[in-house]
């Protein structure tokens, strides 16, 4: 169950007991949420505290009440849990600016309505699909949302990022801000299973007033936009990196029978649960960016590659992308093969179905002149012999996604099939490194069934 639904189920609570005495720690129970990051997320889904969003709709009934001239207005404050006719009178006022018996005798109109998040926020639900996948829901578009935010790279990322930003929360005195919500995602990803240093980013909603003057924590804008979204429960006995890679596998599935596609807006963990120092105890709800699937071939173009000379590096092993880049680049960079005036390819092609197997390997190549020397004993200079390619365009954070796009697409192709020569992306660089934004080119083997 996803942090939505939690809080409609405790919505669903109040509202079957607004004519009854309300017990706040019972409201948060039925969200399963702490009684703080309950009032939190109330907030920041609702628009309302949940002690306003029950005297609101309180206050709406009544009114229905009201318009009931055989009703007398003290049985009305006692049957919605006023101890006394002036309480409920001085409440009434402040909500619809008159007195109840003022409001009776004008004959007004106020209108609270019950707030209902799953028809807010989700999209309709395709029925079969629901079915099959209960816990993964399809959101409405996300809007873009402004955030403070900090990335660490190296060992346990996550821990560290987050010890900064609580850091920064309790330093600028924003952790009491009711609809404060936290996001984060791995930048840059593992390359490989079991890869100890990689990057993690945590983001923190902040209002457009907020100006940020810190030495490592930012703002930027979180793009928003289609979601499919999913529920991720800790469990003492897994770890929710388990869970959440679980997740994951599920959701390949999803897309699969679904109308959608990977979208290409960055995917997010939500962080539900912290506790008053900000450390994180509850669990994640998982935002798996989507888009409508559209096989539109003007999205995919064809390009006849010719065979280019290339020098190239070869590494293999679970690690083989990390390290290959590293010796590459270091070396390409020393041969001055990163200078801005020459125009340059590089690309690299890979046994994919192997990754993360002791005989994966990962080849870079530069396009060199067929004159190009070197002492390199590791570096091989070779001929890439090129052939007729399907090409997309994609992103490096979306690489993995954009090539299951791609391949799915060549399979329920009645024009094309797969060639038999190698694939390979390319790096759209002029600097010795790859970065999550780095644009890519995809070229797929392909030849024509016509």
């Amino acid at each position: 169950m996803n942090y939505y639904e939690r809080i409609q189920k405790s919505i669903n609570y109040i509202e079957s007991n607004l004519e009854n005495k309300m017990d706040l720690n019972a409201t948060a129970q039925e969200a399963y949420m702490s009684k703080s990051n309950y009032y939190r997320i109330f907030f920041a889904l609702v628009g309302y505290s949940v002690k306003q969003y029950i005297q609101l709709r309180r206050m709406s009934l009544a009114t229905e009440d009201i318009a009931n001239n055989s009703l007398r207005i003290i049985d009305i404050a006692v049957k919605y849990g006023f101890k006394s006719g002036d309480a409920f009178s001085r409440a009434f006022k402040r909500v619809t600016g008159l007195l109840p018996s003022e409001f009776r005798k004008e004959n007004k109109i106020f209108s609270f309505e019950r707030v209902n998040i799953m028809d807010k926020y989700f999209d309709i639900q395709d029925k079969k699909l629901l079915e099959k996948y209960p816990d993964i829901k399809v959101l409405k578009k996300m809007e873009p949302i402004r955030v403070a935010y900090y990335c660490y790279y190296g060992k346990e990322p996550e821990k560290k990022a987050f010890k900064v930003m609580q850091e920064w929360i309790n330093r600028v005195g924003i952790s009491k801000k009711e609809d404060m919500r936290i996001f984060g995602y791995n930048n840059p990803s593992p390359t490989a299973p079991g890869q100890e240093e990689y990057g993690y980013e945590v983001c923190v909603t902040i209002e457009d007033n907020v100006v940020i003057n810190d030495e490592n924590v930012k703002e930027k804008t979180l793009e928003g936009g289609l979601y499919a979204l999913v529920g991720i429960k800790p469990d003492e006995k897994i770890d929710i990196g388990h869970e959440i890679m679980k997740a994951w596998k599920r959701f390949k599935n999803w897309l699969e029978d679904s109308k959608y596609v990977y979208g290409g807006h960055q995917w997010m963990e939500e962080h539900l649960g912290f506790d008053e120092n900000f450390n994180h105890i509850g669990g994640v709800d998982l935002y798996m960016p989507i888009s409508e699937k559209s096989y539109n071939d003007t999205l995919i173009t064809f390009e006849n590659v010719e065979p280019m000379w290339t020098a190239s590096y070869t590494a293999i092993g679970k690690d083989a992308i990390g390290k290959a880049r590293k010796y590459f680049f270091k070396w390409a960079n020393n041969e001055g093969l990163f200078n801005n005036d020459l125009n340059r390819r590089i690309f690299a092609y890979y046994n994919h179905e192997r990754i993360g197997q002791e005989d994966f390997f990962y080849r870079i190549n530069i396009t060199v002149d067929k004159e190009f020397r070197t002492e390199n004993s590791n570096i091989k200079l070779e001929e890439f012999k090129g052939g007729y390619y399907a090409v997309k365009k994609s992103k490096y954070k979306y690489n993995e996604w954009a090539w299951m796009e791609f391949i799915d697409w060549v399979s329920k192709s009645k024009d094309y099939s797969f060639g038999n020569y190698w694939f390979f992306e390319e790096y759209k660089i002029k600097q010795p490194r790859i970065e999550m934004e780095t644009d890519m080119v995809l070229y797929m083997p392909v030849k024509s069934l016509t």
